[in-house]
């Protein structure tokens, strides 16, 4: 008799955490059979300009696939925005998989400390995350890559993928110059690299996919972080280093109140005088993707008080990503 799962336990998952004890999410698996690759990708070797793009699971973790994710596309300017989720506001669902099942993921597997001493796929991996804009990568595989689509609640979806032989990296990548000091800089741990290069104006996409392939932080410290916890460790460091100042500012003078509606959620923020505090409030809709039909609505909350600690332990990235907003807008209307 199948075991009926508790759909509060969907809404709090999205699919990533496996609360329900299943090895895979059947939510995620019926998104996925309904949403064909478009184009197959066939034979192995692969040309195009990567993003740059680097996926690092966390699957075996601490040891993990990781690779490039190179389109095949040699157009530079159409290869930058696969991989820039800060420009695909306004783009529908279908568009945004379309663009992103074009991907195809190089993988090989290695142990997360050895970004300290990197091999030759994973240094090749590095050398083209560095880079600032697209970089020519050719890709060799043992055998020619499946057409499949991967759908995560956090990371965003990419398509083939296969075992990687060899990558080559064909042009020279351009790094900015206070990248490239942090990133021989290794005395300096990751948190104090994260919050200089976003001071220096580095996008946060940026900064996360050095952080997940092992170049920030101390070099006894470095190695691969997985994508989707790369992506929380970010916006947690960044909302913990503006927050020391926020704390400091003035009280509203008033009361905000901003809305917004995009791919069928709605976002509403409120800010009110006093001193700073920080509620997350999430409310799953009957018939939405992750309640069942027919269910109640169910929903989430988690807040943190003026020391910056939230109430419950089990805070997930998408309560992180929404406090380091709210706290950016803080600092910006000082």
């Amino acid at each position: 008799m199948p075991v009926k799962i508790n759909p509060y336990l969907c809404a709090q998952c999205k699919g990533a955490r496996r609360l329900c004890g299943r090895a895979k999410c059947p939510i995620m698996e019926r998104l996925a059979a309904q949403l064909g690759v478009t184009e197959k990708i066939t034979g192995t070797q692969l040309f195009g300009a990567s993003p740059p793009s680097v996926l690092v699971g966390e699957h075996g973790y601490p040891k993990v696939r990781l690779g490039p994710l190179v389109p095949p596309v040699e157009d530079k300017k159409l290869a930058a925005y696969y991989d820039n989720p800060e420009q695909w506001y306004g783009k529908s669902i279908e568009e945004i998989i379309k663009l992103r099942s074009s991907l195809v993921r190089a993988n090989f597997t290695v142990g997360v400390k050895e970004a300290r001493r990197a091999s030759r796929l994973l240094e090749r991996t590095q050398e083209l995350a560095l880079s600032s804009i697209p970089v020519d990568t050719e890709v060799h595989f043992a055998k020619p890559v499946k057409p499949r689509l991967l759908f995560d609640g956090v990371v965003s979806p990419v398509g083939p993928s296969g075992v990687v032989k060899n990558l080559t990296v064909v042009e020279n990548p351009v790094v900015p110059r206070r990248v490239d000091a942090l990133v021989g800089d290794y005395d300096a741990p990751a948190v104090v690299a994260v919050r200089e290069l976003y001071e220096a104006r580095i996008s946060q996409h940026y900064i996360t996919r050095l952080l997940t392939v092992g170049l920030l932080g101390r070099k006894i410290d470095r190695r691969l972080v997985p994508t989707r916890w790369g992506i929380t460790a970010v916006d947690s460091m960044i909302g913990d280093y503006l927050l020391e100042k926020v704390r400091d500012f003035p009280e509203l003078g008033e009361i905000f109140l901003y809305s917004n509606s995009y791919l069928d959620n709605h976002y509403h923020v409120l800010l009110l005088p006093g001193s700073y505090a920080f509620e997350m409030v999430e409310i799953w809709l009957p018939r939405s993707v992750w309640v069942k039909e027919g269910a109640k609505s169910y929903i989430v909350e988690n807040f943190e008080l003026y020391d910056g600690k939230w109430q419950r332990a089990d805070v997930d990235g998408g309560y992180k990503a929404m406090r380091l907003v709210a706290i950016e807008f803080l600092h910006k209307i000082k």
